[in-house]
């Protein structure tokens, strides 16, 4: 009895405690954000509807779309490309959060010429223990002269190609991006000023000279258009059962990123295992794939960490399998953190997540782009909004980066001491229910 009205008074200590910081350290438009699981597409995206023949795609100018895919579905559009820009074509395939899929199950896209030659693919897909989750990847179209033959660097119309891989499952929304990124000036290298050959994305904690600088509160969004922004140090979050949230981070010119995600130890019973618990992801500005990495969890405090190559300009001249293809270009990079929906059969509430960011490098000088590549959304600027896409939530970064103060560093104890207080309190053992997911660097599929 002593023990149990012990850890009630603590347990009413800590909420009364717990109330006044975590009010004040949401971020504006917090509650919004974090509403809904399910992907939120671009406002200002425009509804097409893709053909079941190459003929008759419909044609995309630069922009967002949205259109849906079902399963084995295969649908064409049409882009008209100049001689002097590359193209990205990215599409995101978002299933409902916690869906059945399959490890067949995902999206590919591609750009091919006319007589139907393939200048660039991509191809997401889900794994043997995912759930339902956005996908995204991106087809590319070089138009230097070393993009290789076969004409892919000609002007001329090019079909675009979105076909859903697998079988299982409903009909997914899709949203589709065309973007396109000024080619360089004549006479100029295919390369960024100073940064060398890049790296091969490896990582250890104690190659990054920024982490633990500094502490935020953060309320990542739906997908890529809602996602807040993000600097170096260390950020707070919470994330439901079966979602997936976003975030966005600046990288220029010649600097890396490195991601730490830290899940708290939880009440679980004796054998508790969820394969594939935690993952977390990363996209280029494009919306490109750069890496995945997704642990087990079996209550006990877990580390998931990514890092990447510096960002080069040549980095595009490497095979497509090389992990720093999508290092290619400066901007906003995409952060994706999620629990798998198994969470939610020991969880009922959000679960904390500990982000760790570190961005390293010093910035170099943009190659010598005949164009604005900034304002097509390849480069990093002051307003976040200026690169981030259609229709985004608008945030001020500083005052998002700027969250740092009492109320961060007492909602985080809050956090961890409500989930020790939780593991604590004396349970019955046949309600007692509890599940979370990680894993390990994945390359690309």
């Amino acid at each position: 009895m002593r023990y149990r009205r012990r850890h009630r008074t603590a347990l009413a200590t800590a909420a009364a405690l717990c109330v006044l910081p975590l009010g004040q350290g949401r971020p504006a438009g917090a509650a919004e954000a974090g509403s809904s699981s399910s992907y939120r597409p671009a406002a200002s995206a425009k509804e097409v509807s893709g053909s079941t023949s190459a003929v008759q795609g419909p044609l995309l100018r630069p922009g967002t779309y949205t259109d849906t895919i079902g399963p084995g579905e295969k649908k064409f559009y049409a882009v008209d490309l100049d001689a002097r820009s590359d193209a990205y074509v990215s599409v995101v395939g978002a299933p409902a959060p916690g869906a059945a899929v399959g490890s067949e199950d995902g999206i590919h896209v591609a750009l091919r010429q006319e007589d139907g030659r393939e200048c660039g693919f991509g191809e997401a897909r889900f794994r043997d223990t995912d759930s339902g989750h956005p996908l995204a990847d991106y087809a590319v179209r070089r138009a230097q002269p070393d993009a290789g033959g076969g004409g892919c660097g000609r002007a001329g119309r090019y079909h675009v190609v979105v076909e859903r891989t697998g079988r299982t499952g409903g009909t997914y929304p899709t949203e589709i991006k065309y973007m396109t990124e000024p080619g360089l000036k004549e006479g100029s290298p295919a390369v960024t000023s100073g940064t060398g050959v890049s790296g091969t994305g490896t990582w250890s904690p104690a190659s990054s000279s920024v982490m633990g600088r500094g502490t935020g509160r953060v309320v990542g969004g739906t997908g890529f258009n809602d996602a807040p922004p993000m600097g170096n140090g260390v950020w707070q979050d919470e994330v439901l059962p079966g979602q997936t949230r976003f975030y966005r981070i600046p990288v220029s010119w010649g600097q890396r990123l490195s991601v730490v995600a830290d899940v708290p130890k939880a009440f679980a019973p004796p054998g508790f295992y969820a394969p594939g618990g935690v993952r977390i992801g990363l996209n280029n500005p494009a919306r490109g794939y750069v890496g995945e990495s997704v642990e087990d969890y079996r209550g006990m405090p877990r580390t998931v960490s990514l890092g990447t190559a510096p960002v080069a300009y040549e980095n595009r001249l490497r095979g497509r399998s090389d992990a720093a293809n999508a290092m290619r270009v400066a901007g906003w990079y995409y952060l994706q953190v999620g629990l798998h929906p198994k969470v939610g059969e020991v969880v009922s509430r959000p679960v904390p997540i500990t982000l760790r960011i570190a961005v390293d490098g010093t910035p170099r000088a943009a190659p010598a782009y005949d164009g604005d590549a900034v304002a097509a959304g390849f480069g990093v600027t002051a307003d976040p909004e200026a690169v981030a896409g259609d229709g985004g939530t608008r945030r001020d970064t500083l005052r998002v980066i700027g969250y740092a103060g009492v109320s961060s560093g007492a909602a985080l104890l809050c956090w961890l001491g409500g989930w020790w207080l939780a593991a604590r309190v004396p349970v019955r053992r046949s309600k007692a229910r509890f599940r979370v997911r990680t894993g390990s660097l994945m390359p690309r599929r």
